[in-house]
């Protein structure tokens, strides 16, 4: 445990570049879009739009908006930029409280939490916990200590071999974020789903926060974070450990 925590500061970012796609309606309809690909490689991104998704206006009618409106009140940040936002919140808060979800609710601001987005805002995560400790917050310190000590006792990833701590540091990060968002975003990630879950206003997206638990699935959802990172990982993985890890972290509702 002790040898985990102190490789964490010194190990490189060694990933790739990783492109994923927004998923703008969370249900049936996007099902095609999912392969036994790589998560990240699979499709080209889709345009994040944060407008009325009934509007009957045309792609050409849109083109011609976005090169003629003025941006006078418009949030026009990317998916991108929304995600470090909230990832750089999370890394510099003291505390894990009603006032830093308020700061993260102002961040988001009319957005909706999407897929592109928490994969986006993890893997901010992931650079933050590679950096280490240092101007860490106290908020984040204590998630990471928390899913470094259960991750390091339920997965058996050996410490010198640098691809097998970029496993390790992965699913820790994982832990970080659910442990200081809520356990709503491992839905997103492909590790089990939400229970109670509402759609809003007919429309067929989904309100996520209506859970603070995921019921877990042995098969992960095809083509997410999850599953790429449990193909990636395998060797490192025995039967069972994600599903004690996520129980540990609290993060499991158990099925009736």
């Amino acid at each position: 445990m002790e040898i985990a925590r102190a490789m964490l500061p010194c190990m490189p970012r060694r990933r790739g570049a990783q492109e994923g796609y927004t998923e703008l309606v969370y249900d049936d309809k996007m099902a095609a879009l999912y392969s036994d690909n790589e998560p990240y490689t699979q499709h080209d991104a889709m345009t994040y739009y944060d407008g009325d998704a009934t509007d009957p206006i045309t792609d050409y009618d849109n083109d011609y908006n976005e090169k003629h409106t003025p941006d006078v009140g418009r949030d026009v940040r990317t998916v991108e930029d929304v995600a470090a936002e909230v990832a750089r919140l999370l890394w510099r808060a003291e505390w894990n409280d009603d006032a830093l979800q308020g700061r993260i609710s102002d961040a988001v601001g009319e957005r909706r939490w999407n897929r592109k987005m928490v994969e986006e805002c993890l893997d901010c995560v992931i650079e933050y916990v590679e950096q280490g400790r240092f101007e860490m917050g106290g908020a984040m310190c204590a998630a990471l200590d928390r899913a470094t000590d259960v991750a390091d006792e339920e997965f058996a990833f050996p410490r010198r071999h640098p691809q097998s701590l970029d496993g390790f540091i992965a699913v820790v990060s994982v832990g970080v974020l659910a442990e200081l968002q809520g356990a709503w975003v491992l839905e997103l990630l492909g590790f089990g789903e939400v229970r109670g879950k509402q759609e809003m206003d007919g429309t067929g997206e989904i309100a996520m926060l209506t859970s603070d638990k995921i019921v877990f699935s042995p098969r992960f959802k095809s083509n997410s974070f999850a599953a790429w990172w449990a193909r990636e990982y395998a060797a490192y993985i025995p039967e069972d450990s994600i599903y004690a890890y996520l129980n540990r972290m609290d993060m499991v509702e158990f099925e009736d």
